[in-house]
């Protein structure tokens, strides 16, 4: 019975861990990345507008909105020279 219980331990553990392999398949970019990749900045945003309750605290969220401040940032430091 002992063998039993470990082997459905073991078994469930294994299964359970394959719940993040789709977490995994979406490669996370960097703010150095979107900033070299506006278009894909732009759908990042709209993404993470658009479904913030899901998306809003992912690491391309936070990316990609970190990025968007630099810009900001920039163009305006741009206008005033």
């Amino acid at each position: 019975m002992r063998l039993n219980t470990s082997i459905l331990a073991l078994s469930l553990a294994a299964a359970l861990s394959g719940c993040n392999e789709a977490d995994k398949s979406q490669q996370t970019s960097t703010v150095g990345w979107y900033l070299d990749h506006r278009d894909d900045l732009a759908l990042a945003i709209k993404a993470c507008r658009d479904n913030p309750g899901e998306l809003g605290t992912t690491p391309n969220c936070i990316n990609a909105n970190e990025a968007r401040n630099k810009i900001t940032i920039q163009e305006m430091k741009d206008a005033l020279k």
